[in-house]
């Protein structure tokens, strides 16, 4: 009597390729493992023959996280670049849009554009890029608490206080604080969801250094 011959097909994870990656669970570099899923032939329930590829993965060998391969790809040290690059470009374009936000483009206002920047990108901002990006600004109007508010998932607390206090010391740069620009700072605060507690401690330590003589801004932006 013949006997009976089992056999079928079974996923098999394999791989031994491995070495550090950026894993986002743990935050820093570990050491991973590269899996594969294959299909085998199986002969008593025996793995003999490889068919398809079923699928591939990494493992953090720490945390035990599994991601597509492409997390191998990632570079948080370039993330990290692009993230500051965009930041310096929104704070460009911030600074600029408070700038025009009374109608009238003051050479104290451009004055302090530079020197927030130049602090911000460690460098000298010469006066022609500021006027680069006045006539940018210009040319494509864009509402400032709108911008403000692309911005805001991108920011923490103190990215969120730092736009709104530069902001300020441009609109202030000229000795007044207008009606108009009041408003747009007002604005702004309420598009970066900071706190009333916070803009309101950051227009407190700026008008300190406005001469008594100029209007008071409001005690926090609208609701």
């Amino acid at each position: 009597m013949l006997g009976l011959i089992i056999f079928g097909t079974r996923g098999v994870t394999y791989g031994s390729e491995g070495g550090q990656f950026y894993c986002p669970d743990c935050d820093g570099e570990k050491a991973y493992r590269h899996r594969k899923v294959r299909r085998f032939f199986t002969l008593y329930f025996i793995p003999l023959i490889p068919l398809d590829l079923l699928g591939e993965y990494v493992e953090c060998q720490s945390c035990t996280s599994t991601y597509k391969p492409s997390v191998l790809e990632f570079d948080p040290k370039g993330s990290e670049k692009r993230e500051e690059a965009e930041f310096r470009v929104a704070m460009r374009r911030v600074l600029v849009l408070m700038l025009l936000a009374d109608g009238v483009v003051d050479e104290s206002e451009i004055a302090a554009i530079q020197s927030i920047l130049g602090r911000l990108e460690d460098r000298t901002v010469e006066r022609a890029e500021i006027e680069a990006e006045i006539a940018k600004a210009k040319a494509v109007p864009g509402d400032l608490a709108q911008y403000c508010k692309s911005m805001a998932g991108t920011l923490n607390d103190a990215g969120r206080e730092m736009v709104v206090r530069a902001a300020l010391l441009v609109a202030t740069a000229d000795g007044k604080f207008e009606e108009s620009e009041k408003d747009a700072l007002a604005k702004m605060a309420t598009a970066l969801n900071l706190s009333r507690a916070a803009y309101a401690g950051i227009v407190t330590s700026v008008l300190a250094e406005v001469p008594p003589q100029q209007p008071q801004a409001p005690a926090g932006p609208p609701n």
